[in-house]
C-alpha cells in the first residue's frame, strides 16, 4: 500500500505542494515530447510509404550526432560539418533504397522488419568504427544555440528554462510546420500522400515508389537532426528537480 502511495499519490502531492515544481516538469516533458515527435515523424513517414516498420530510427538519429561531432573534431568547422552531415543522410538514405528496400520489394513484412533490425547494427558498427566509440559532447554552441537558463519567480519558488530547450523547441516546431507545408503544397508531397494511401494506384499514375522511398529516408534522416543535437539535454532532463536546483 505504501509502494502505491509514494508511485501514483505522493507525487501529485507534491506538485501541489510546490506550483513551481509542477510548472517546471510540464515544460521539460513539453519540450521532450516536441523533440520525440520529430522521432515519431521518421517512424511514420517511412512506415506509410514503404510500409516498413523502421527499427533502425533511433539509431539514425545517433548516426546522425556521431556523424555532426565526429566531423567538427576532424577540424571541419560546425556549419559546414552540418551541410556535410546532410550529405551523409542523404547517401544513406540512398543506399537503403538500392541496398535493402529494392531487393526486398514484394517480400513479406516481417523480412523488410527484419532487414531494419540489420540496417540498426549495421550503423552501429559502421559509427563506431568510425567515429569510435568513445562519448561524445554534443556542439551546440558551436551550431549557434544558446546557453544559460531564464529563471522566473513563480508561486515562491522559480522555473527555470534552458535556452537550448527553447531554442530547440523552436526549431523543431518550424521543422513539423515546415514538413506539413511540403506534404500540402509540393507535387513530391502529393506524391507521398498519393503513395501512402495506396502504392498500387500510386504506381498506375506513374509514380516512382523507389524515389519516393528515398525522399522519406532522407526526410527521416534529417528529422534526426533536431533531436541529435539536443539528445544530451533529454537524457538530462529527468535529473533535474526542485531539490536539485
Amino acid at each position: 500500500m505504501d509502494l502505491l502511495y509514494k508511485a501514483f499519490i505522493d507525487p501529485f502531492v507534491q506538485m501541489g505542494a510546490a506550483p513551481d515544481l509542477l510548472v517546471q516538469t510540464l515544460w521539460d516533458g513539453l519540450v521532450a515530447g516536441v523533440l520525440y515527435s520529430l522521432i515519431a515523424l521518421g517512424f511514420v513517414l517511412i512506415f506509410k510509404a514503404s510500409g516498413v516498420f523502421n527499427f533502425a530510427q533511433g539509431i539514425m538519429v545517433v548516426f546522425a550526432a556521431l556523424t555532426l561531432v565526429g566531423l567538427h573534431e576532424h577540424g571541419i568547422p560546425a556549419y559546414v560539418a552540418l551541410a556535410i552531415t546532410i550529405v551523409v543522410m542523404f547517401g544513406l538514405a540512398v543506399s537503403v533504397e538500392r541496398l535493402m528496400l529494392r531487393p526486398l520489394v514484394n517480400q513479406p513484412d516481417i523480412i523488410l522488419f527484419m532487414a531494419t533490425f540489420g540496417l540498426t547494427y549495421f550503423l552501429i558498427g559502421f559509427g563506431e568504427l568510425i567515429f569510435g566509440g568513445d562519448p561524445k559532447v554534443m556542439i551546440a554552441s558551436e551550431l549557434g544555440l544558446p546557453s544559460g537558463a531564464i529563471d522566473i519567480k513563480f508561486a515562491g519558488g522559480f522555473v527555470s528554462l534552458q535556452k537550448i530547450d527553447i531554442a530547440a523547441t523552436i526549431i523543431a516546431s518550424l521543422m513539423v510546420a515546415a514538413l506539413a507545408l511540403f506534404f500540402q503544397k509540393t507535387r513530391i508531397g502529393r506524391a507521398l500522400r498519393a503513395v501512402a494511401d495506396s502504392h498500387k494506384a500510386a504506381l498506375s499514375v506513374g509514380i516512382s515508389l523507389e524515389q519516393i522511398w528515398v525522399i522519406v529516408w532522407f526526410a527521416a534522416g534529417l528529422v534526426a537532426l533536431a533531436p541529435a543535437s539536443c539528445g544530451e539535454r533529454v537524457r538530462k532532463c529527468p535529473s533535474r528537480s526542485r531539490s536539485s536546483r
